[in-house]
C-alpha cells in the first residue's frame, strides 16, 4: 500500500497543479458523486488509515476543492505524516511541495483565515528555506490581524520570534519591532486579565518569551542609562506590589542584567515560592551552586522535580541533583540520581558522561590509589564513556569522553596483569566497591 500512496502522491503533484484554477463544489456539479466520496475518505482517515483514504480524498480535492475545509485539513495531516516518515531525500521534498500545494488551494478556494494561514507559517519556518521566512512572517501577521485580541499564544510567540530574526531585513527596523513588542504585550495583558480563559497559562507563559526577547534584544543594559531607567520604572512597580506575581515576573523580566545580584535572587526566590517551576528553579539554583551552596540548589532542584512532568525537564533536574551530590563527593548517591535522569531521557549523554566521572573517580575509594583495585574502577568508566561516544548530540561532551578514554588508556592493566588473575580479554567481571556493576575486563 506504501508504494501505491506514492504513486498517488506523485499523480497528485502535477494534477493538483493542473487543476489549479478549479474550485467547484460537486464532483461533476452532482453533490450525490461527491458526499460519498467525502464520506468514504473521512472513515478511513478517521481510522488512520491514509493509504485507503488518499484515493477519496484526492478525488474530492481534484475535483470538489469548493466542498469542505475539511478535505484541506485531512490532506495538511496526512502529508505532514509522509514528511516525517520519508527517509529519502527527493521523496521528502515532493511531499513538502506538495503540503504547500494543499495551503494554497485551501487559500484559493476557502479564503484566508486565521488557521490556514497560521498553520502554513509554522509549517514555513519547520519545511521551508530562509528564503520562504518572510512569507511566514506575512502569514502570521495576517493571522495575528484576523483575530486580534484572540490571538493564539503560539503564534504570538513565533511572530515576534521570527520579526527579531528578520531584523534588518525587508524594511523591518527596530523601531518597527519595539511597537510591535507593545502591540503584542497589549493584547497578552487583556487575556491574563481574564481569569476564565482557557488559554491562561499559556499567555503568561507567552508574555514571559516576548518580554525576554525585546529585554535581550532592545534594552541596552551595558548602558548605565538605560539600566538606571529600567529600574527606577520596574523597582518602583515592584515595591509597589512587592507580592503579586505578575508584578514581579514583569520586574524580574525587565531587569535582569541591570538589578544587582541581591535584587535577582529576592525576585527568583518570590517567584519560585508563588508560581515554583522548572525555570525559576534552575537559575535560582545557578546562583545558589556559584556560591557553593550545593544543599540550598538540591532543594530547589527536588521541588521542581515534584512539579515538573515533562519527561526531558525531569530528566536534566535529576542530572542536576546528581551533580550536586558529585560536588559533594557522595558518589552512590549521584550516581543514582544521574541513572534516573536516564530512565527519563536516555539520550542524556551527561548523565551518562557523569557516571563515567564517578568510576574514574574511585580509584582511591577502591583500592590504595594504584595497582588491580583501582585500576578495575576503569572497566565501567569506559563503557560510560563509550555509550556517550555511542549515543552523541553534543559535540564538547563527545569529545570529553574521547578524550578520558585516550588519558587513562595507559592506566588499565597489562594482559599479564589480567591474566595473573585468571581473568580473559573481554570476559565479564563485576567491580566491586560501592560501583557494584558488571563490565568486560579490558588492558591496554
Amino acid at each position: 500500500m506504501k508504494k501505491i500512496f506514492l504513486v498517488f502522491g506523485t499523480l497528485f503533484l502535477a494534477f493538483g497543479t493542473m487543476q489549479a484554477q478549479n474550485c467547484n463544489r460537486y464532483i461533476d456539479g452532482d453533490s450525490l458523486k461527491t458526499t460519498p466520496a467525502y464520506s468514504i475518505y473521512r472513515e478511513f482517515f478517521k481510522k488512520g488509515l491514509y493509504d485507503d483514504a488518499f484515493p477519496q480524498w484526492r478525488n474530492v480535492y481534484n475535483n470538489a476543492p469548493g466542498f469542505r475545509k475539511q478535505t484541506f485539513m485531512d490532506g495538511v495531516i496526512m502529508y505532514t505524516s509522509l514528511i516525517q516518515k520519508a527517509t529519502d531525500k527527493t521523496v521528502r521534498q515532493n511531499y513538502i511541495d506538495t503540503l504547500f500545494l494543499v495551503y494554497n488551494k485551501q487559500i484559493q478556494c476557502h479564503g484566508e483565515d486565521e488557521y490556514v494561514l497560521g498553520k502554513k507559517a509554522i509549517d514555513l519556518l519547520k519545511y521551508g528555506k530562509n528564503t520562504d521566512i518572510p512569507e511566514a512572517l506575512k502569514a502570521l501577521e495576517k493571522t495575528l490581524a484576523i483575530t486580534g485580541d484572540k490571538a493564539f499564544p503560539y503564534y504570538i510567540q513565533t511572530y515576534y520570534k521570527v520579526l527579531i530574526n528578520q531584523l534588518g531585513k525587508d524594511g523591518i527596523t527596530t523601531e518597527f519591532a519595539v511597537n510591535k513588542y507593545d502591540e503584542l504585550t497589549a493584547i497578552i495583558d487583556k487575556n491574563i486579565a481574564n481569569p476564565a480563559n482557557k488559554q491562561l497559562q499559556a499567555y503568561k507563559d507567552v508574555k514571559v518569551v516576548l518580554d525576554d526577547l525585546y529585554t535581550t534584544n532592545f534594552a541596552d543594559k551595558s548602558d548605565p542609562a538605560d539600566c538606571a531607567k529600567l529600574l527606577e520604572i520596574y523597582l518602583k512597580k515592584y515595591n509597589a506590589n512587592p507580592n503579586d506575581l505578575e508584578t514581579i515576573r514583569t520586574v524580574y523580566t525587565k531587569t535582569k542584567g541591570c538589578a544587582d545580584s541581591a535584587t535577582n535572587v529576592e525576585l527568583l526566590k518570590k517567584l519560585n515560592n508563588l508560581a515554583p517551576n522548572y525555570t525559576y528553579a534552575t537559575r535560582l539554583a545557578n546562583i545558589y551552586v556559584k556560591n557553593k551552596l550545593f544543599d540550598s540548589a538540591i532543594v530547589l532542584y527536588k521541588n521542581a522535580l515534584a512539579k515538573e512532568t515533562d519527561s526531558i525537564k525531569l530528566s536534566d533536574l535529576n542530572y542536576y541533583i546528581a551533580f550536586m551530590h558529585y560536588a559533594k563527593e557522595d558518589f552512590p548517591t549521584s550516581r543514582d540520581m544521574a541513572k534516573q535522569a536516564i530512565v527519563y531521557n536516555p539520550k542524556n549523554i551527561r548523565a551518562y558522561n557523569l557516571i563515567a566521572t564517578l568510576y574514574l573517580s574511585s580509584g582511591p575509594l577502591c583500592g590504595p590509589g594504584t595497582g588491580f583495585q583501582s585500576q578495575i574502577v576503569l572497566w565501567p568508566a569506559f563503557d560510560y564513556f563509550n555509550k556517550v561516544i555511542e549515543i552523541g548530540g553534543d559535540d564538547d561532551v563527545v569529545a570529553e569522553a574521547k578524550k578520558y578514554i585516550d588519558d587513562y588508556t595507559k592506566y588499565l592493566p597489562t594482559k599479564a596483569e589480567v591474566v595473573a588473575k585468571k581473568l580473559s580479554v573481554g570476559g565479564p567481571y563485576t567491580v566491586k566497591c560501592w560501583i557494584n556493576e558488571e563490565t568486560t575486563v579490558k588492558v591496554k
